[in-house]
């Protein structure tokens, strides 16, 4: 029984959610905005290790919260993938943002959407 509650538990803790944003924000303003916000959202203070990486037009950023065990190649907990919305500079930009918990995310959630 005890294992039963265990495992409920840790399924509700875990759980992911993909949110969608749109911006009258060119794409690289946004990725750059969401890096940066990643980077200091930590309450302890600690820097967050954040890449910005260009694939063609897009731009993805990341967060290494942990890693996985026994390969120890980086777990993505959180991501998000921004794209302009059209081939004109000031057409906008489209972002896709995940995160694989539940618990404590508020202050992530927050910088994507004040960046956007």
């Amino acid at each position: 029984m005890r294992i039963a509650l265990c495992v409920v538990a840790a399924l509700i803790a875990q759980g992911c959610t993909t949110l969608t944003y749109t911006s009258q924000r060119h794409a690289a303003d946004v990725s750059e905005c969401i890096a940066a916000g990643w980077k200091g959202v930590a309450s302890s203070g600690v820097e967050v290790s954040v890449s910005l990486t260009k694939e063609n037009d897009d731009y993805l950023i990341d967060v290494v919260l942990a890693r996985d065990f026994p390969t120890f190649l980086p777990i993505h907990s959180i991501w998000a993938k921004v794209r302009p919305m059209g081939p004109q500079k000031d057409a906008g930009s489209s972002t896709e943002y995940r995160r694989n918990f539940q618990i404590t995310h508020e202050r992530i959630d927050r910088v994507v959407k004040e960046c956007q």
